[in-house]
This record gives C-alpha cells, structure tokens and sequence, in this order.
C-alpha cells in the first residue's frame, strides 16, 4: 500500500471518527445514557466503534485489493478501521485494551 498516497485521507479519518466520538457523547449530555441493546454485551460507547467498524468494512477479491492498494487515496476497511482505533485512546479505554498490545499501542499518532 502506497502510504504517501493515502497520508490525507488517514489524517481525515482520524480526525473525523475522533469529532463524531466526542458529538456522540456531547449527544449522551443532553440526551442521557442510551438503554443497551437486549442480548449484546457491548455498551453504547463500545457500540459506537462497531458500528464505525461495520460501516468501513469491505470484503475485496485478491486482483481488486491489489489494484485498490496501488491507486485509490483510501486504505481498504481493515486498515482504515485498526489504523484509526489503535490511534484513540478513547477507543482503548472504552474496551478496556492493555497499553502495549496491538489495539492500544504505547506510541499513537494524533490528528489536532
């Protein structure tokens, strides 16, 4: 994957799942707690990453993952996704995730 090509949308995807993280619980302030979803076991905030999780992901056959990494300005889903939680703290703490794994690496890069 060609990194430099896909520097700014990864920056904009830092960024923008960061704001919508911090809307959504601005949103929690105002409106109170969401009830949980009967039968899950993931809370509202962990939810919110799923649902970040769910809507970036994509299944792609060999040829076109291949011609994808080369040309388009957008990681494929799986590193859009991993690439912008393990950057967020707030991701780590909302699941709990040891500093130092794969999910919550000591080092992150932060969008401002």
């Amino acid at each position: 994957m060609d990194g430099e090509n896909t520097l700014n949308e990864n920056m904009a995807d830092n960024g923008g799942t960061r704001a919508a993280y911090y809307a959504y619980l601005n949103w929690i302030k105002r409106n109170g707690d969401e009830e949980l979803v009967p039968g899950l076991k993931y809370n509202q905030k962990q939810l919110f990453w799923i649902a970040y999780a769910q809507a970036e992901s994509s299944v792609y056959g060999e040829s076109l993952l291949t011609y994808l990494m080369k040309n388009d300005e957008h990681a494929p889903g799986e590193f859009r996704v991993n690439g912008v939680v393990n950057n967020l703290k707030e991701f780590a703490d909302d699941f709990n995730c040891p500093v130092g794994t794969k999910m919550n690496p000591s080092k992150k890069c932060r969008v401002w």
